[in-house]
């Protein structure tokens, strides 16, 4: 191909292949299509009925991974949280008010008591022997009292 005293090689593809190995967090139509196990008319179909998360960069269709992944019910490894910060253990009680739920957790040694919304309880379908996890953030204050 010449243009202007230029000469332009390409080589055998245009597009670069990416290693097996590393996960695409952004992809193509047609890797969402292999990566979902769909034909591409199904995807479009899909895409067009508003069910699978995606946007227009472009003028062309990119899917991101991880929404993918969420509107599959998928749990995603990197975004879990590290195994320090979780305690897990069973629903012993649960104090309901018009706006807010004291949750009461049995964790083995520790006894966990965590003030949530009510909607919260709600959408967790959360019920008293159910088991449940305890998740620490950095953010809170804890209160330890020292032995004499």
């Amino acid at each position: 191909m010449e243009a202007k005293g230029y000469v332009m090689k390409r080589s055998g593809s245009s597009r670069k292949s990416r290693d097996k190995n590393i996960p695409k967090d952004i992809m193509t139509t047609r890797d969402a299509a292999a990566y979902l196990r769909l034909t591409l008319p199904t995807l479009y179909r899909h895409v067009a009925q508003g069910k699978i998360p995606c946007s227009r960069i472009g003028g062309r269709w990119r899917f991101d991974r991880k929404s993918l992944d969420r509107s599959l019910g998928r749990k995603d490894i990197e975004d879990d949280v590290s195994g320090r910060n979780k305690i897990s253990g069973i629903v012993t009680s649960i104090k309901r008010s018009s706006l807010l739920a004291q949750v009461n957790l049995d964790a083995g040694p520790y006894k966990i008591t965590a003030i949530i919304t009510r909607d919260g309880i709600d959408a967790l379908k959360l019920r008293v022997g159910d088991s449940a996890i305890a998740l620490i953030k950095a953010t809170e204050v804890m209160v330890l009292k020292e032995e004499s």
